[in-house]
C-alpha cells in the first residue's frame, strides 16, 4: 500500500483545489523555494494521519490550517489521500478487498472536524485503527523523520538508544505493561494485607457479636407474641366501653334538641313584638315625612340658595374692591404726573414771554451788525485789490486814480445816502399814516428762519387728521381680535368665580375628611391635634406625589362604589382601615417610617406582605341560597368586592379591608346569615349594624342626615374634577389669549392714541379759531415792527452818512500819503479783513443759537401743554370710574344685608321645624329603645340557642367520631365480631387493671430489649457470614493469580532479552551497511555501554555509537565533523526503519546539514536498501532529488502555492533539461532573497 495521490483544497497556502500526483511507489522528491509550500504537503499527510501534536505541523490550533485562517473567503480546509492497495500482501487486513482507499479529513473555521473513508463519514477512531494496522501511527512515528530529528538522535544517551532498539523490537510496550503489572501487584499485595487485617480485626469479631444479637432478637420476638395476646384482651375491653359511651351521647342529643325548640319559640314571639313596634315607628316616621318633610326641605333649599347667592355676592364684592384699589392707584399716578408737568410748564411760560420780546430785538441788532460788517469787509477787499494792483509806476498812478475814484464814489454814495435817508423818512411817515406792511423786509425775515420754524397750526391740524384716519383703519382691522379676547377674558372671569364657589364648597368637605381621618389616628381629637395630623397627612401626600409609583395613598382615596346607599356599610366594614396607607411593598413602608415624615401613629399596608381574609365564594353562595337569592341581580346579599371599583394591583389591600364581611339588605337577613351553623360569617346591614358569629352586635341605626366618609370623599372628588376641568379650560383660554394678545394690545394702544389725537385735534381747532379772531391785532403788531425797522434803517443811513463823510476825509488823506505808506496800508487792510471775518462768523453763530433757542422753547411748551391736557382727561375718566365702582360696592353691600336678613329668618324657621321634628323623634326613639331591648333579649336567646346548637353539633361530631372509631376497630380487628373467638376470652377471670399492669411490664421489658435488638439481625447475620466466606475465597484466588503472573513475567523477561539481542544484531548489521554506503571507507556499529563506576560492559545498561575510518576506531563522537555525525544518526534511523518497515516513509530536509556528495549517497542508499517502500522526501539539493523517480516542484504565485510534476528521468542532464530555465530562476531568486 502506497500513496498514489494527494488532493488539497483550502489547506494552508493551497487556496484552490490542487491535485498532487501521481506519486511513484518508490522514490518521490519535493523541491521548491523556501515558503513555496513544500513542507505544507508533508503537513497535509500528517493532518490526514491524525497528528495530535500540532507544533510538528507548525500551528497552534486547527483553524490555522485554513487558507489565511478563513480571512480570504475560504471557510474550510480539506485534504484527501488516495492509497493504492493493489499489493494485498502488504495491505491492512481490514481493507484487503479494496484496490484504492481514499481518506479525507476536513476542518472548518468554526472548528468542525470530520473524516471520510471512501466518501463515507466515519468516526476518528476508525481512521486511527486503519492507520495503526498499516504501521502508520503518526503520533508514535518511526516512518516520519522531520527537521531536527537527526540532531536529537546524535545527542541521545545510552539508555535512550537502547529504548529505540526496544521500540523497534516491539518489547518497549511489553516493558511498559510489565511495569504497570508490577505496580498493580504491589497495590494488590497491600489490598490483601488490608483484607487479612479486616478479617482478623473487624469481620470475625463482628460475626461473633451478631450471633449474640441473634439470640436477643429471638427472646424479644417471644415477648412480642405475649404482648399481642394481652393487647387483644384490652382492645375487647375498650370496644365494650365505646359502645356504652355512644348510647350515653345519643341521650344527651335528644335532651338538647328539646331545649333548643323552646328557645326558638321564645325568639319567634320576640320577633312578632318587634314587627308590631316597627309598624308604630313606621307610622310615626310617615307622619313626620308627610307633615314636616316638605316644609323642612323647602326651608333647607331656601337657606342653600341664599347661602350660594350670599357667597357669590361676596366674591363679586371682593372683585369690585380690587378694581377700586387698582383705579385709585392709577388716579394717584395720573395726579402725580399732572403735578410734575405743571411744575415744568409754569416757570417755562413765565420766563419765555419776556424772553421772546427781548430776543426779537436782538435778532434785528445782530442782522444789522452782520450787514454792516460784510459791507465794510467788501470795501476793504476792494481797497486791498487796488493797493495790490499798483506794483509799478503805472500801477501807482492807477492806484492814485482809484483812490480818487473811491473818493468820487464816496461822495456819490454820500449823496445817494442822503437821498435814501429822506426816502426812509417819507416811508415812516406813510406807514404811520397808513400802517402799510413792508413786504420786502417780511420776505427777507421769513427766508432766513424758514428752516427752523415748527409746523403751523394748519399743518399740524392736517397731520393729526391723517393720523386719526390711519388709527381708525387699524382699529377696524383689530376690533374682531379684541372682541374675541374680551369674550375669552369674560369667560375666564366666570370660570374663576365658579372655581371660587367650588373651593368654598370644598373646604368644609376636606375639613370633614381630615377630621374623621385623625379621629382614628390622634389620641385627643382637639383642634391642635387635628391640625397637626392634617399637616402630617399633607406631608405624606407630597411624598406620595414624589413616589407616585410606590406610595398609593389612603384606602378611602383608592376606591369607588356603585351606589351611595352602600357607603355606610362599607365604612363600618373597613373601620379604621379606611385611613391606612397603602404602599407597593414592605421595603417602601420601611423607608417611609425611617424617613422621619411620620410623627404620629399610622398603619401601613404593604401589597406584597398582606394576608387575604376574604370570605370563600362557597360561603357566599350558601348565604345567597339561604335567602333564595339565586340571581346576580338580586343584591340582598353580596360581597363588598362586588360593588367596589379599584385598580387591579390594589386587590390584596382591598380584600384585606373589605373582604371579611358580607353586606345584607336588612338586619333580618344579616341575622339569618350570621348565625346559620353552615355559614357563621360576619355581616353588616346598609344602616351600618354589624353582626358577628360570636354573638356581638355593634353599630346601631345611623341617622339619614349623617354624612359618610366615603360619600364625602366621593363628593370631594367630583368637586376636584370640576375644578381641574375649569383650570384646564383657563389654560386653554390663556394659550388663545397669548396667541391673540398682541393684536388686542395693539388695538388698545391704537384706541388710546386715537383718543389722544382726537383731543389734540379738538384743541387745535379751538386754537385756529382763536388765531383767526386775533388776525387784525397781529397785523397791527407787524406794522409797528416795520415802523421800528424803518426807524432803525433811518438811523443806519445817518450812521452811514457820517461814516461816508469820515471816509471821504480819510481818502483825501490817504491819497496824499499813499505812495509813502503803501505796504503798511496793505498789511493793515489784510488784518482788518481777517478781523471782520471773525466778527461776522461769531455774530452769525450767535444769531443761529438765538434762533434755535426760541424755536426749542416754543416746541417744548407746546408738548408740555398737550401732555397736560391728556393727563387731565385721564384723571377725569378715572374719577368717574371710581365713583361708579363705589356706587356698585354700596349696592352690593345692600344686597349682602338683604341676603343676611333672609338667611337669619330662614335659619330661625328651620330651628322651629327641627324642634317640632325632635319631639316626634323622641317618640320614635322610645319605640326603638323598646325594639333594642327585645332584640337584645332575642340576641341572648339566640346566643343560648346557638350554644345549644353548637353543643348538639359537637355531640353529633363526637358521636360520629366514636361510631367511626368503633367501625374502624371492627374493620381493624375483625376478631371482635367473631363471637366464637371473643366467647373464649374470659374478661372476668382477671381485672382490666391486672391486664394493663401485665401489659405494661411486658412492654417495659420489650423497650429495654428494643434498645439493643436489631430487628434485621437474622438477615444481617446470614449476609455477613456469606460475605465473610466469599472474601476468604477471593483472597485465596488472588494469591493463586499472583503466583501465575510472576511466573509469566519471568518467562517473558527471558523472551524479551532474546528478542532484544536479535533486534540489536539485525539493526547493527543494517547500521554498518547503510553508514558505509553513505560514507564510503568507513564503518559504524552499536556496542554495549561500559559503566565506569562498575567497570562492567552490559547490553542492558544501554548502547553507544562506535565509528571507524580506514580500520581505525574513533574514541569519541566529538572527533567527527557535523556532517559525519548527521550521517551516523541518519544511518541508525534508517536501519531502524529497515528492521520494521512501513509502507510509506516521509523525510523533511534531512540533508540540510550535508554537502552535495553525501546527499547523492543518500539517494543511492534509498535505492539499494529500501526497494519495497515508498519514500516522500523534501529537499533543496539536486544530489538528493536527482535519484528520485518522480520530482514535484512547488512555486508561490500571488500568495497561492502550485505544484508541477516531473518524472521518468535517469540522469542529471535529463533533469536539467526538464527543469530548464525555471530552476535557474528559482536559484537566482533564492540568492537574491538571501542577499536582501
Amino acid at each position: 500500500m502506497y500513496i498514489e495521490e494527494i488532493i488539497l483544497d483550502g489547506f494552508k497556502s493551497y487556496q484552490k483545489r490542487t491535485v498532487i500526483g501521481r506519486f511513484h511507489p518508490k522514490f518521490n522528491a519535493i523541491t521548491g523555494l523556501n515558503g513555496s509550500g513544500k513542507s505544507n504537503i508533508l503537513d497535509s499527510i500528517c493532518f490526514v494521519l491524525g497528528i495530535t501534536n500540532l507544533s510538528q505541523i507548525r500551528i497552534n490550533k486547527l483553524e490555522e490550517l485554513v487558507y489565511k485562517s478563513g480571512q480570504a473567503g475560504v471557510n474550510k480546509a480539506s485534504v484527501s489521500i488516495v492509497f493504492n492497495n493493489d499489493d494485498k500482501s502488504n495491505s491492512s487486513p481490514l481493507y484487503r478487498d479494496l484496490d484504492k482507499i481514499t481518506v479525507t479529513r476536513q476542518i472548518a473555521t468554526g472548528g468542525r472536524n470530520r473524516y471520510l473513508l471512501n466518501g463515507n463519514v466515519v468516526k476518528p477512531i476508525e481512521i486511527t485503527n486503519f492507520f495503526h494496522s498499516a504501521q502508520l501511527n503518526v503520533n508514535n512515528s518511526h516512518f516520519l523523520i522531520m527537521q531536527g530529528r537527526i540532531t536529537k538522535v546524535i545527542n541521545m544517551k545510552p539508555k535512550e538508544l537502547l529504548s529505540m532498539v526496544e521500540e523497534a523490537a516491539g518489547t518497549r510496550m511489553y516493558e511498559t505493561k510489565k511495569q504497570q503489572s508490577l505496580k498493580l501487584i504491589e497495590k494488590k499485595d497491600s489490598k490483601l494485607e488490608e483484607i487479612n487485617r479486616m478479617l482478623e480485626e473487624d469481620i470475625i469479631p463482628k460475626l461473633e457479636r451478631l450471633k449474640k444479637e441473634r439470640s436477643d432478637y429471638l427472646k424479644w420476638n417471644s415477648i412480642n407474641e405475649e404482648i399481642e395476646f394481652i393487647e387483644r384482651i384490652c382492645t375487647l375491653h375498650n370496644y365494650n366501653n365505646l359502645s356504652s359511651e355512644i348510647s350515653e351521647i345519643e341521650g344527651k342529643i335528644n335532651n338538647s334538641e328539646i331545649a333548643s325548640s323552646g328557645f326558638e319559640k321564645a325568639i319567634s314571639d320576640g320577633k312578632e313584638k318587634i314587627i308590631n313596634l316597627k309598624k308604630l315607628v313606621e307610622e310615626e316616621e310617615n307622619k313626620l315625612s308627610t307633615e314636616w318633610s316638605n316644609p323642612l326641605k323647602t326651608c333647607k333649599n331656601r337657606i342653600s340658595d341664599v347661602e350660594s347667592k350670599f357667597r357669590l355676592t361676596q366674591v363679586q364684592l371682593n372683585e369690585l374692591k380690587i378694581d377700586l384699589y387698582d383705579e385709585e392707584n392709577l388716579l394717584k399716578d395720573h395726579l402725580n404726573q399732572k403735578k410734575i408737568i405743571e411744575d415744568k410748564l409754569n416757570p417755562c411760560v413765565n420766563s419765555n414771554q419776556g424772553n421772546l420780546i427781548k430776543k426779537s430785538e436782538e435778532f434785528f441788532k445782530l442782522e444789522k451788525q452782520i450787514s454792516d460788517l460784510k459791507e465794510k469787509m467788501e470795501t476793504n477787499k476792494k481797497s486791498l485789490q487796488g493797493i495790490r494792483a499798483g506794483c509799478d509806476v503805472n500801477s501807482i498812478n492807477s492806484e492814485q486814480k482809484s483812490l480818487r475814484q473811491s473818493l468820487f464814489d464816496t461822495e456819490k454814495e454820500l449823496a445817494k445816502v442822503s437821498v435814501q435817508e429822506k426816502k426812509v423818512k417819507m416811508k415812516i411817515g406813510e406807514i404811520e399814516k397808513k400802517i402799510r406792511p413792508l413786504n420786502d423786509q417780511i420776505m427777507k425775515s421769513s427766508s432766513t428762519s424758514s428752516k427752523h420754524k415748527p409746523m403751523t397750526p394748519d399743518e399740524e391740524y392736517q397731520y393729526l387728521n391723517d393720523q386719526i384716519k390711519k388709527l381708525e383703519s387699524e382699529i377696524i382691522n383689530l376690533k374682531k381680535d379684541a372682541e374675541l379676547c374680551e369674550k375669552y377674558n369674560l369667560e375666564k372671569r366666570k370660570i374663576k368665580l365658579d372655581n371660587d364657589s367650588l373651593e368654598i364648597q370644598l373646604q368644609p368637605i376636606e375639613m370633614f375628611i381630615r377630621t374623621r381621618q385623625c379621629i382614628y389616628n390622634v389620641e385627643n381629637s382637639n383642634e391642635l391635634a387635628i391640625q397637626a395630623h392634617i399637616n402630617e397627612v399633607d406631608t405624606l401626600l407630597d411624598y406620595s406625589k414624589a413616589q407616585k409609583t410606590k406610595v398609593k395613598g389612603s384606602v378611602f382615596e383608592l376606591i369607588d362604589y356603585l351606589d351611595s346607599k352602600y357607603s355606610i356599610a362599607l365604612e363600618m366594614i373597613a373601620g379604621g382601615r379606611l385611613y391606612n396607607l397603602v404602599v407597593e411593598n414592605h421595603e417602601i413602608g420601611k423607608k417611609l417610617l425611617s424617613s422621619g415624615l411620620i410623627k404620629k401613629r399610622i398603619t401601613i399596608i404593604p401589597l406584597d406582605k398582606i394576608m387575604d381574609p376574604s370570605i370563600p365564594e362557597k360561603t357566599l353562595n350558601s348565604a345567597r341560597t339561604l335567602i333564595n337569592c339565586n340571581s346576580r341581580d338580586d343584591l340582598r346579599v353580596l360581597s363588598a368586592m362586588d360593588i367596589l371599583k379599584f385598580d387591579k394591583e390594589l386587590e390584596p389591600a382591598i380584600k384585606f379591608c373589605f373582604g371579611h364581611t358580607i353586606i345584607c339588605e336588612d338586619e333580618n337577613i344579616a341575622k339569618m346569615v350570621t348565625f346559620n351553623p353552615g355559614i357563621l360569617a360576619r355581616t353588616v346591614t346598609l344602616n351600618g349594624d354589624i353582626y358577628d358569629p360570636s354573638g356581638t352586635l355593634s353599630g346601631g341605626s345611623v341617622p339619614n342626615n349623617q354624612r359618610s366618609i366615603l360619600s364625602a370623599y366621593k363628593q370631594y372628588n367630583n368637586l376636584r374634577l370640576k375644578i381641574l376641568a375649569n383650570n384646564k379650560r383657563i389654560e386653554e383660554i390663556n394659550k388663545i389669549l397669548l396667541d391673540s394678545g398682541k393684536a388686542a394690545d395693539t388695538y388698545r394702544h391704537s384706541q388710546i392714541q386715537l383718543d389722544i389725537n382726537k383731543h389734540q385735534l379738538k384743541l387745535l381747532e379751538e386754537r385756529i379759531t382763536r388765531l383767526k379772531e386775533e388776525s387784525a391785532e397781529s397785523k397791527i403788531d407787524e406794522y409797528l415792527k416795520e415802523i421800528k425797522i424803518l426807524k432803525n434803517e433811518h438811523q443806519e443811513l445817518l450812521d452811514k452818512e457820517k461814516c461816508l463823510k469820515e471816509n471821504k476825509s480819510r481818502l483825501e488823506d490817504e491819497i496824499k500819503v499813499f505812495e509813502d505808506t503803501k505796504e503798511s496800508k496793505e498789511k493793515h487792510l489784510e488784518e482788518e479783513i481777517d478781523y471782520l471775518k471773525r466778527e461776522i462768523r461769531d455774530l452769525t453763530a450767535s444769531y443761529k443759537n438765538l434762533e434755535k433757542m426760541t424755536s426749542d422753547t416754543r416746541i417744548e411748551q407746546k408738548a408740555l401743554r398737550t401732555e397736560l391736557d391728556q393727563i387731565s382727561d385721564l384723571i377725569l375718566e378715572k374719577t368717574n370710574n371710581i365713583n361708579e365702582i363705589r356706587q356698585k360696592i354700596e349696592d352690593q353691600n345692600e344686597i349682602l344685608k338683604n341676603f343676611q336678613s333672609q338667611l337669619n329668618e330662614s335659619k330661625s324657621s328651620l330651628m322651629k321645624l327641627q324642634q317640632q321634628i325632635e319631639s316626634s323623634n323622641d317618640i320614635i326613639k322610645e319605640y326603638k329603645s323598646e325594639i333594642k331591648k327585645i332584640e337584645k333579649l332575642i340576641n341572648s336567646k339566640q346566643i343560648e340557642n346557638s350554644k345549644i346548637i353548637h353543643l348538639i353539633k359537637t355531640l353529633k361530631t363526637d358521636l360520629l367520631q366514636k361510631n367511626k372509631l368503633k367501625d374502624s376497630m371492627s374493620r381493624r380487628f375483625e376478631w371482635l365480631l367473631d363471637k366464637s373467638f371473643t366467647s373464649k376470652i374470659d374478661l372476668e377471670a382477671h381485672s382490666y387493671k391486672s391486664y394493663v399492669e401485665k401489659l405494661e411490664e411486658l412492654q417495659n421489658e420489650q423497650i429495654s430489649l428494643s434498645k439493643n435488638v436489631n430487628r434485621r439481625i437474622l438477615n444481617l447475620y446470614d449476609r455477613v457470614n456469606a460475605e465473610c466466606n466469599e472474601l476468604i475465597n477471593k483472597r485465596d484466588i488472588v494469591m493463586k493469580d499472583k503466583d501465575k503472573i510472576e511466573d509469566v513475567i519471568s518467562d517473558l523477561d527471558q523472551k524479551k532479552r532474546q528478542a532484544l539481542e536479535n533486534t540489536w544484531r539485525t539493526v547493527n548489521s543494517s547500521f554498518k551497511s547503510i553508514f558505509s554506503t553513505l560514507l564510503p571507507n568507513s564503518t559504524a556499529e552499536l556496542v554495549p555501554y561500559f559503566n565506569p563506576e562498575t567497570n562492567v560492559e552490559s547490553f542492558y545498561e544501554g548502547l553507544e555509537f562506535k565509528v571507524g575510518f580506514g580500520g581505525i576506531w574513533k574514541k569519541s563522537l566529538t572527533e567527527l565533523s557535523g556532517g559525519q555525525r548527521s550521517l551516523l544518526a541518519l544511518s541508525l534511523i534508517l536501519s531502524m526503519l529497515r528492521f520494521k518497515p512501513a509502507p510509506v516513509y516521509i523525510l523533511d530536509e534531512i540533508d540540510s546539514a550535508l554537502d552535495l556528495g553525501h546527499t547523492q549517497n543518500i539517494g543511492k542508499m534509498i535505492k539499494n536498501h529500501f526497494p519495497n517502500s515508498q519514500f516522500i522526501i523534501v529537499s533543496l539539493k539536486e544530489g538528493m532529488f536527482n535519484k528520485a523517480d518522480v520530482l514535484f516542484k512547488t512555486e508561490l504565485i500571488n500568495g497561492i502555492s502550485t505544484v508541477s510534476r516531473i518524472e521518468n528521468f535517469s540522469n542529471e542532464s535529463e533533469l536539467d533539461k526538464k527543469l530548464g530555465d525555471k530552476n535557474e530562476t528559482m536559484i537566482d531568486n533564492k540568492v537574491r532573497r538571501k542577499n536582501k
